[in-house]
């Protein structure tokens, strides 16, 4: 099968939508599908590409397409509009990953237009609690909305889902579209032996009898940073000796609101910030941290979770994150509202029981082992774009 993929960039800040799509298509390559990614060369890292360049390059069976962003605050890409096009035409199915901004956009109305199959996956941004967030743009975006990715949502194959709770959210707009749910995966093979404890502390200085609370991903309004500060503070006062290790870019400078938060708090001695981790490095922060906490106020599925308990790390999530349903029926995590003090509250109750994270952190490893790995969800994807391509070619005689 020839699979597409948009994805307005591929930076590694850009965090989960990145992971996930480098993941998926190397894993349909490796099944024996022709996969194409095509993006910008938006904030990607100095070196890897020339500014100005339009080029492709091919990794681990996938060819790349980067493509020159003219116009930031969309992300257009002048070359990439007029190659979409006969992209679209050469391939089985167009997979859109995200909205709002001119690639996915722009190529869903393409293929929409040529009526091409098409599947959009929308990332949890069509969750209310996003859908309602407030800004000076909000006009704007409902228009481009209007005029664009409504339509696009509602002429779609199928709109992608990762969990049953983001299809559910979504459900106040109506969609024309079908849904599926299929959820995002992991390749299991980079996860069957993990590094051995101490590195990361090493590295911060940190004994081994140090309290590690670990956050890591984005740092963004959404992934609720704030609640867990103040949850922090709360568990200090039992816990003293304690670290809150924030790990991640801060892409929209949302890191000065945390920093600022911390200062008020008077707990800046027990807060470290360390920038972007990669590769070896992030499965040493999970393998030496004692709990991992991702306190969202909206999150369609929580990769960074999954990851988490691939090192046997027992979780602090809250309601919001798609996936808590599964995760406790693991047995890998507690799960909180989004209130500080229900989060310092599992934050103790994990600190204070070494045992008791061991077996919660064997527990979630093997049900990601059991559920996540790549090739057990690629060929349910298979599935669904030949169901699209059928629906499809029914529909419009192709």
């Amino acid at each position: 099968m020839k699979i597409l993929h948009v994805l307005e960039t591929m930076s590694p800040r850009y965090g989960g939508p990145v992971a996930v799509l480098n993941a998926l298509s190397r894993a349909q390559a490796k099944l024996g599908h022709e996969v194409r990614v095509v993006t910008t060369n938006r904030d990607f890292p100095t070196g890897k590409m020339a500014s100005n360049a339009n080029e492709t390059v091919r990794e681990a069976g996938v060819a790349i397409t980067y493509f020159n962003s003219n116009f930031r605050p969309l992300n257009v890409s002048v070359p990439m509009a007029l190659a979409l096009p006969g992209l679209i035409g050469e391939s089985d199915i167009l997979h859109v990953h995200g909205l709002y901004r001119f690639p996915p956009t722009y190529a869903a109305r393409a293929a929409r237009l040529r009526k091409r199959p098409y599947i959009i996956r929308p990332f949890g941004s069509l969750d209310p609690f996003m859908y309602a967030q407030s800004s000076k743009s909000l006009k704007l975006k409902r228009i481009y909305e209007k005029l664009f990715d409504l339509p696009n949502l509602h002429g779609a194959g199928a709109i992608h889902y990762t969990t049953e709770d983001e299809r559910s959210r979504a459900g106040f707009l109506n969609l024309r579209a079908p849904g599926f749910i299929i959820p995002n995966g992991l390749d299991w093979s980079r996860y069957e032996t993990l590094p051995g404890p101490g590195a990361f502390r090493a590295r911060l200085g940190l004994g081994e009898d140090v309290p590690l609370i670990l956050f890591l991903g984005r740092i963004n309004f959404k992934k609720g940073l704030d609640l867990a500060v103040r949850a922090f503070k709360t568990a200090l006062a039992a816990f003293p000796a304690a670290r809150l290790v924030i790990a991640g870019p801060d892409n929209d400078g949302y890191g000065q609101v945390i920093r600022k938060l911390i200062g008020e708090l008077g707990i800046g001695d027990n807060v470290i910030f360390v920038e972007m981790l990669n590769g070896k490095a992030v499965q040493e922060a999970f393998v030496d941290a004692d709990v991992f906490v991702l306190s969202s106020y909206s999150e369609n599925f929580g990769m960074t979770v999954i990851e988490a308990l691939s090192c046997a790390t027992p979780v602090v999530i809250s309601d919001q994150v798609n996936i808590f349903r599964e995760v406790q029926s693991s047995g890998g995590g507690l799960v909180t509202p989004c209130d500080s003090e229900k989060i310092a509250d599992a934050m103790r109750a994990l600190l204070q029981a070494p045992e008791r994270r061991r077996a919660m952190g064997a527990s979630g490893r093997e049900w990601v082992r059991e559920t996540y790995d790549w090739p057990k969800i690629v060929p349910r994807l298979d599935a669904q774009y030949e169901e699209v391509i059928k629906r499809t070619a029914g529909v419009f005689g192709g």
